[in-house]
């Protein structure tokens, strides 16, 4: 999926399809907390070609946030989330940095740390032959991911770290402003690794333990005086979400949650969602 901030616009002769546009945020009356975003799940979870031929079609993300980018003018762009533990680094950071120049600072960039073996995604890791980590192993690689990241983009010439790094860096194409940085995950671990390092964290509402976890990351994000720390979740799309006064926006808002996205597709036709 990808980020969309409020007051979005799209140009009518564009020709982009309703599989591009990934995420639309709606302004609502109050409360203010959380702002409701409608997400498309065509870019969600995988770019790697699926094992059955049912499934639907993946794009590749910058591309198609490129395309989106380059039609819109006030769209908040961004993927929610890219698997830092299958994406050279560097090439990352020169593709989110071009992101974030031809939008015009609209990216926000999700990072993740991917499947495990036992997990049903890492089917498409096996079928490709890719390595898989240990979960320590890939929450250190996004723990290093974001730190190659800001260090690069911040004019440092060298960064060393366990598992990636660079030496002597020049002439890299920096964004401007730096994109927030956003962790998705799903376990005490993440979120508290997200507090500590990210720019916020991102939730499935239908988690079991979800006030547990909000409270691990803000936590965390005290502990080292990350002050703009903010939670965000996803959901499956409920007419409930569109309402300010509804029980589930007031728990979100008293939770501290500062945004949902809500997933819609074609097939709930734009009616849904319209205000």
């Amino acid at each position: 999926s990808a980020i969309v901030s409020p007051a979005t616009t799209t140009s009518p002769s564009s020709g982009i399809s309703s599989r591009l546009m990934q995420r639309r945020s709606v302004d609502l009356p109050e409360p203010l907390a959380p702002r409701i975003e409608i997400t498309s799940p065509s870019c969600a979870s995988s770019e790697m070609p699926r094992s059955t031929s049912s499934a639907p079609k993946r794009l590749r993300r910058f591309l198609a946030l490129t395309a989106i980018a380059c039609h819109t003018e006030r769209v908040g762009i961004g993927p929610l989330v890219l698997n830092a533990t299958t994406r050279d680094p560097a090439q990352l950071a020169v593709a989110a940095a071009t992101l974030q120049d031809l939008s015009g600072g609209r990216l926000t960039l999700g990072l993740g740390a991917g499947a495990g073996a036992e997990s049903p995604y890492s089917r498409e890791l096996k079928m490709f032959r890719a390595v898989l980590n240990d979960a320590p192993s890939r929450r250190t690689r996004v723990i290093e991911s974001i730190q190659f990241l800001r260090a690069l983009w911040s004019g440092e010439r060298q960064f060393n770290g366990s598992q990636i790094g660079f030496e002597a860096a020049d002439g890299v194409l920096t964004p401007r402003p730096m994109p927030p940085i956003i962790v998705g995950g799903n376990g005490p671990k993440m979120a508290a690794l997200a507090g500590t390092y990210a720019d916020g964290l991102n939730l499935h509402s239908w988690e079991s333990d979800l006030f547990r976890l909000v409270g691990v990351a803000r936590e965390a994000a005290d502990r080292v005086g990350n002050h703009d720390f903010e939670v965000s979740l996803e959901s499956p799309f409920e007419r409930q979400w569109l309402d300010p006064t509804s029980k589930i926006r007031t728990a979100c808002s008293d939770l501290g949650i500062a945004r949902v996205q809500v997933r819609w597709n074609a097939s709930l036709g734009l009616d849904a969602i319209a205000l």
